[in-house]
């Protein structure tokens, strides 16, 4: 029998370790000013206007739209902006819920540090209908047609994922007694404005 594979999810994944060392200081300075005692996750500030941000807003907005042009996307079209760049540090045990980013294109992580067993991202099945007439399935490690979310669970300093901004995402928790400390991003867009 044949079979066909249509509307894929795709998760992009790069390795930028020369990057940690422009915004790590930064971003631990933000962190600094927002974290509770009591807090397992902790955020920032939107902080994709400040300029210890520039060179890494760059790269995430080049490969962003490399991404979108890859899928086939007619980027010549529109703009595309850095809408949020959020620092995010999570203790052991501790999660994001699942989410999406409405009105934008691509989001995803740069992760500043961790530990193999630390909180990772996981992205969750795309395909909406699925769940409702989902079946159980036989879990391992292969991922197959059944499979319902994927773990990324082998980050490094200097990872960095990204994927279209509608798929469902969230950062799972970790037993490590070290902090994870990520960036967060999201890319949108707007209609270039006709010159007459």
């Amino acid at each position: 029998m044949e079979s066909y594979s249509y509307f894929p999810t795709l998760v992009y994944r790069e390795e930028r370790p020369d990057l940690i060392g422009q915004v790590f200081p930064f971003c631990n300075q933000k962190l600094d000013e927002v974290r509770e005692e009591l807090s397992t996750v902790c955020q920032s500030e939107n902080l994709r206007a400040n300029e210890e941000m520039k060179e890494i807003s760059k790269y995430l907005l080049a490969s962003a739209v490399d991404i979108l042009r890859s899928q086939g996307y007619s980027v010549e079209q529109y703009e595309f902006l850095i809408e949020a760049l959020w620092a995010q540090e999570l203790h052991r045990g501790s999660m994001t819920n699942v989410h999406v980013h409405k009105n934008s294109q691509i989001s995803g992580w740069f992760f500043l540090s961790g530990t193999e067993d630390g909180a990772y991202p996981i992205y969750h099945d795309t395909r909406m209908n699925k769940s409702m007439v989902e079946l159980d399935f036989a879990r391992n490690t292969e991922v197959v047609a059944a499979t319902d979310s994927i773990h990324f669970n082998n980050m490094a300093p200097g990872t960095v994922l990204f994927s279209n901004s509608w798929a469902s995402h969230q950062l799972g928790s970790g037993s490590s007694e070290t902090t994870m400390k990520c960036i967060h991003f999201v890319i949108s867009h707007k209609d270039k404005s006709c010159s007459t």
